[in-house]
């Protein structure tokens, strides 16, 4: 048997090239874009070594990024799932809607119709730059000006509860409470905003942080990543857990999601996050407010994506 260690990319004699997703004693499961399908090759050994090859392949980051397989126990074969596109249908299924991308009227808004979610969350990022951007924030907390940051962070909130699917007002009221855990989740939050580059140790803070705030299961993750999102959308990603896992399973991404806020699952949203925006921005998307809006899209029913 060749060493082809399970994830790595390949080349095959007539199927080109494919990524490893399973490696067992007598077969390896690989993956081949060219093959149409949504289902691994299984090949044998020993003949599979002398088919594939890892030398002179190169670099693929969307192939690279298939992570979501699982075992068909029926066939026997892993796939992806059943409703899967590759990242150039899933932009073609977008165009369709807004023929003229990110900059599609439609899809910019203008404040008066319910397809605003790039309008609502740059209203939300003006706001608080005005509010609390250029180290207005950490200089009220450092003078114990609680109760004025949780005002400002409440009006920039304001923009954010009004987008479909997002955290309603309520939630964030009760949460956002002057208290000790507030306090504390201010300090995580500000932590992350106010470097340029916040190390896993800061995001694991406001994980907690977060998580201490007492919201249910299925908002811990919006309270986790809505503020340093709206902070500053050219850097922070935005979980909002039925979208983006949706979404991520259409494109063969497994988030390896959790209900509690982690790190593994974050930093796997920012990798993919950062893939797509690479791919959009021909199409003129500017930051991680419009991968959210087509992350929404594609993660979200027809039927549902304007409630």
């Amino acid at each position: 048997m060749i060493d082809i260690p399970n994830g790595s990319l390949v080349k095959h004699v007539s199927l080109g090239i494919g990524k490893v997703v399973a490696i067992e004693p007598t077969a390896v499961h690989v993956f081949f874009p060219r093959s149409e399908t949504r289902y691994a090759a299984k090949l044998r050994w020993p003949a599979a070594g002398a088919l594939l090859t890892r030398e002179g392949v190169e670099a693929d980051a969307w192939l690279a990024g298939l992570t979501s397989f699982s075992l068909d126990p029926k066939t026997g074969r892993y796939a992806l799932a059943a409703n899967f596109l590759s990242h150039a249908d899933a932009i073609a299924e977008f165009l369709k809607t807004f023929p003229g991308g990110f900059a599609d009227p439609a899809y910019v808004g203008d404040g008066t119709g319910k397809r605003e979610r790039a309008f609502r969350w740059r209203a939300a990022s003006l706001e608080w730059t005005q509010l609390l951007g250029g180290g207005q924030g950490d200089q009220l907390l450092a003078d114990g000006e609680i109760p004025e940051v949780v005002r400002r962070v409440r009006r920039v909130a304001r923009h954010a509860t009004t987008v479909p699917g997002g955290v309603d007002e309520d939630v964030l009221e009760e949460a956002l409470e002057p208290g000790d855990v507030v306090e504390a989740f201010l300090g995580a939050l500000f932590g992350v905003v106010s470097v340029p580059s916040p190390a896993r140790p800061r995001f694991e803070k406001l994980f907690a942080a977060a998580e201490a705030l007492g919201v249910e299961p299925d908002l811990a993750w919006p309270m986790a990543t809505l503020f340093q999102f709206i902070a500053d959308p050219s850097r922070h990603v935005l979980l909002l857990p039925k979208p983006a896992c949706g979404a991520a399973a259409r494109l063969g991404c497994d988030l390896r999601y959790k209900p509690a806020p982690s790190w593994i699952t974050y930093n796997a949203l920012r990798g993919f996050s950062g893939q797509l925006l690479d791919e959009l921005r021909p199409h003129g998307a500017r930051d991680f407010i419009d991968v959210e809006g087509f992350v929404h899209f594609l993660g979200t029913p027809p039927t549902r994506r304007n409630k």
